[in-house]
């Protein structure tokens, strides 16, 4: 054999080899995915929502009311990727509902919610909510608590439907500015999604539930809707499109609604992110409470929100 046939097997041997280990690699993904979905499937049924179940635009979605009717009915927006709303804000809403009705309203892939195929645009995913809050038996006008990537429809539905909006209480939410100034709301969601897929979010190094004043049983609900709902479809789109729903908002300017305003120390969010959110606050008028804690603030200063939140609507 000569030199140059030697080399031309080593060079197959080599390719061969590649080979191998890729289809090895593609296999033990494509059975992680099996298995992953299985096991989804499995933990579906043991989901027991605490409030109801709506079908909207074609899906299911999960509403949970508590506390009296009153004058004034509190509406809970959760942030872009929050697993599961109905848990994610209890430390705050168990605190407010002996004195105003409390809703959390869980979009598509959120929560209880089911996951669908329809498009994360703005306009979209507001008339869903409305339409489930209808549908739930509530009834404006609301004061909205959005936090983080949900000002932008709690923005958006001042905008269009002003008459049923009675305030906005801003739970270290994101205005449109925030995107024109940010460039990574999307980064690293493929490899993300791709985690998902695999089930890799399963390892017990990773823990997407908080046990923040949940009972035993509301945690292990919140451990298994960590699972289903990781870095799924509908959060994946709603991010990729976020920056397009940021430009619609911006385009009609802030709403004239009463705003109060609660902002982290930023830390977890962006360099920027308290300094735009004076400029927006001063923009609007409103009051700027800002607390020494991460970006999910409801779950550091319940205590010190509700207390200002009363005073606000009082």
């Amino acid at each position: 054999m000569g030199k140059r046939e030697g080399e031309e097997m080593k060079v197959k041997k080599l390719i061969s080899g590649a080979a191998g280990i890729a289809g090895c690699i593609a296999g033990g993904m494509a059975v992680a995915a099996a298995v992953n979905k299985a096991l989804a499937r499995q933990e579906e049924r043991h989901l027991t929502p605490p409030g109801k179940i709506i079908e909207v635009n074609g899906h299911k979605m999960h509403v949970y009311g508590e506390g009296a009717r009153t004058k004034v009915t509190c509406v809970f927006l959760s942030g872009g990727g929050t697993i599961a709303p109905v848990y994610d804000f209890r430390p705050l809403y168990r605190r407010l509902s002996p004195y105003y009705r409390c809703v959390v309203v869980e979009k598509a892939g959120y929560g209880y919610s089911e996951i669908s195929a329809k498009s994360r645009r703005l306009d979209v995913m507001l008339e869903e909510t409305r339409r489930a809050l209808i549908l739930a038996g509530e009834r404006g006008p609301y004061v909205l608590l959005p936090h983080s990537m949900s000002g932008l429809e709690a923005i958006y539905w001042a905008q269009k439907y002003p008459q049923e909006i009675k305030a906005i209480i801003g739970l270290d939410m994101a205005f449109p500015e925030a995107y024109e100034k940010a460039e990574n709301a999307g980064k690293g969601i493929g490899l993300l999604r791709l985690a998902a897929m695999l089930g890799l979010h399963r390892l017990p190094l990773f823990s997407l539930a908080a046990d923040d004043g949940l009972t035993e049983e509301e945690y292990a609900q919140a451990k298994l809707l960590a699972k289903r709902n990781f870095m799924n479809r509908c959060i994946a789109a709603e991010t990729d499109i976020v920056y397009e729903n940021a430009v619609l908002v911006g385009k009609s300017g802030l709403p004239e609604v009463p705003f109060l305003l609660f902002c982290s120390d930023g830390k977890e969010v962006a360099d920027f992110w308290v300094e735009l959110q004076r400029e927006c606050a001063q923009k609007l008028q409103a009051e700027l409470i800002e607390l020494p804690c991460g970006h999910y603030i409801h779950h550091f200063k319940a205590e010190e929100i509700v207390s200002e939140i009363r005073k606000f609507l009082e």
